[in-house]
């Protein structure tokens, strides 16, 4: 959608540049040499918008990150900028799900490679692999026991030791938000 807005916003530009540069050349030009030049124009300018785009979606498939599944990573907020990213680039369900492998590492990675064959579409892949992180990370009952045995050491910030106090409930219940 974005590269359609640019690509429609660069013609009547290149369209006004063309008409200018003609006007200027038409004293020194015979109408068929102009004709030729201004054809070649265009598909210079076609061109041109076709590289801008590749240039463009090489950068944001360079910019999206990577998922190991370490404790402090969210699944949900990487999902939700591959599957953007994806989306701007124009990428069906199956080219989602196939190009998940090289943004992967660790046990993210070590989990997809047991689970690819199973998996064909973006959906799915999302509902098997959101879960993933959770029984990766810690447990349940040890979130509870790291809980219990919180405490603030007298050199910790206090947004600090909040922040991470916030990260163990909602490692422990998914529905467990901050509130602020």
């Amino acid at each position: 959608m974005l590269a359609d807005e640019l690509a429609r916003a660069q013609v009547p530009a290149a369209i006004q540049v063309e008409a200018r540069n003609a006007r200027h050349e038409a004293p020194s030009r015979s109408p068929s040499t102009l004709k030729y030049t201004s054809s070649a124009h265009n598909l210079d300018l076609h061109g041109s918008v076709t590289n801008m785009e590749d240039y463009r979606y090489s950068k944001i498939i360079d910019s999206i990150p990577t998922f190991s599944g370490e404790p402090l990573e969210n699944i949900s907020d990487w999902l939700a900028i591959l599957s953007l990213k994806s989306d701007i680039i124009r990428y069906n369900s199956r080219q989602k799900s196939r190009s998940i492998p090289q943004y992967l590492a660790g046990s993210a990675l070590k989990w997809h490679l047991s689970h690819f064959n199973k998996i064909l579409v973006w959906d799915d892949y999302v509902d098997a692999i959101t879960p993933f992180s959770r029984i990766i990370t810690t447990s349940q009952d040890m979130n509870l026991k790291m809980l219990k045995n919180c405490k603030q050491d007298y050199s910790e910030p206090s947004i600090q030791y909040y922040r991470s106090v916030i990260e163990l409930c909602r490692k422990h219940g998914a529905e467990m938000v901050d509130p602020h």
